[in-house]
């Protein structure tokens, strides 16, 4: 039986898949929906243990991606990225496109969510793995002191870091908690 999509399109599986292939923004777009897709399973099993309330996904633009009901009755929002490829891993924080009248629009404003999820498996090659940050303890932007700084390195060593890393999701929620 064909997806949706191979009849959407009139292409068959492999035909798309190589389209997504060839096209490098493509494979990016892709890699973030991955990256969604995966954090998700964590929330989903999460909720099924009973360490986590509930969950929400957001496909909307300019809202964060997930919304996390804690079982403490606390929301965190959520945002999701991707590492950058390249030698030592960081994260890129700021938006595709600015308003034309505000070139600083397409850095994320500091209380536009709460916690950073970055997926790792660009570097690792287990798109499950994930990196986690309270935004409240990342750096601002030089210029833009209510926006976040673009790059921010992740540190191999959690230990001691300014700011604080974590490798498991548990932990951020009981760090935002604090």
């Amino acid at each position: 039986m064909p997806h949706a999509l191979e009849l959407k399109y009139g292409l068959t599986a492999q035909e798309l898949f190589d389209a997504i292939d060839k096209r490098f923004r493509l494979k990016v777009a892709l890699e973030g929906a991955v990256a969604e897709v995966h954090f998700e399973r964590k929330l989903r099993i999460a909720a099924r243990e009973g360490w986590l309330n509930d969950y929400v996904s957001h496909d909307i633009d300019g809202m964060h991606d997930f919304t996390v009901g804690t079982l403490s009755g606390v929301s965190i929002r959520v945002e999701v990225k991707t590492i950058r490829n390249e030698l030592k891993p960081k994260v890129e924080l700021q938006k595709t496109r600015a308003a034309k009248s505000d070139p600083s629009s397409r850095f994320y404003n500091r209380d536009h969510f709460d916690v950073i999820a970055v997926c790792v498996g660009r570097s690792t090659g287990d798109w499950s793995q994930f990196r986690y940050a309270l935004v409240r303890e990342l750096p601002n932007h030089r210029s833009h002191p209510d926006k976040l700084q673009v790059m921010h390195p992740i540190p191999d060593d959690f230990n001691d870091t300014k700011p604080r890393w974590f490798s498991r999701f548990q932990d951020i929620i009981d760090a935002f908690s604090v």
